[in-house]
């Protein structure tokens, strides 16, 4: 990841209409992990970018983050937290079970083997342990934010839980960003032909008017409602949840 990015991730992820509708989703999920198991979870952010999951899943248990990052390190710090370990989640330094929770939100498609770090994932974590993951979805919707982003894939459902499902037990995996994933494509495919020659930079550089993001939001918001009840047919990015049995 550019370098660059983390610093507009930190100073946006708070308030930025995506990163709060990731956020409500990953959530739900996350107490409905505390509440099967009736207690305080011990939960690992792998690939933990500027920390924000320890402000929102904080009060749910006690929050370790693994980042290759030294920027991750010294963005978390300004968070005021210090509890990253700097590593590779390829081959993580935890001891076996030491989880009940593991969060991967955007970072299997960083690793060169994704497979390695989802058996990783595995590893660590306790029996009945889960994993929340989310993923950029569909090659076809490569950009300049990917490349800004280094990922060096974008999965289609059947991708991610055939690779995750040689670990671990799929509960559910669906698609979201449904509302945006049509505009997106053409917004994509512009800025990609438009900015030919110039540096790779994320979609969050680019300006967005007040209407539009509310609008956005109030998208997300509907489809983490539908979420509840149906797993949606597509969309630009991909939400898992899956378990150690």
């Amino acid at each position: 990841m550019d370098p660059r990015e983390f610093a507009i991730q930190y100073e946006i992820e708070e308030t930025h209409w995506w990163f709060k509708a990731r956020r409500r989703l990953v959530r739900r999920f996350a107490e409905e992990q505390r509440a099967r198991l009736g207690r305080p979870l011990r939960i690992l952010d792998v690939a933990c970018a500027t920390a924000m999951s320890f402000r929102f899943l904080g009060d749910l248990g006690s929050i370790r983050g693994l980042d290759i990052s030294k920027e991750t390190i010294h963005f978390a710090k300004q968070r005021g937290i210090d509890r990253i370990v700097r590593g590779d989640a390829q081959k993580m330094p935890f001891q076996d079970g030491s989880f009940d929770l593991v969060l991967a939100l955007d970072a299997f498609e960083h690793f060169p083997d994704d497979v390695a770090s989802m058996k990783e994932v595995s590893r660590v974590l306790g029996k009945g342990g889960a994993l929340v993951c989310t993923v950029p979805a569909y090659m076809a919707l490569w950009s300049p934010h990917d490349d800004a982003f280094h990922h060096l894939r974008r999965y289609t459902r059947g991708e991610l839980t055939s690779k995750l499902k040689s670990n671990l037990k799929i509960e559910r995996c669906s698609y979201y960003s449904f509302f945006l994933a049509p505009p997106l494509y053409v917004f994509r495919k512009l800025r990609a032909l438009l900015g030919k020659g110039e540096a790779p930079r994320s979609d969050f550089t680019v300006p967005i008017p007040a209407f539009v993001e509310w609008g956005l939001a109030t998208l997300m918001r509907i489809e983490a409602w539908m979420l509840r009840f149906v797993s949606l047919p597509f969309g630009a990015s991909l939400i898992c949840v899956s378990r150690r049995v």
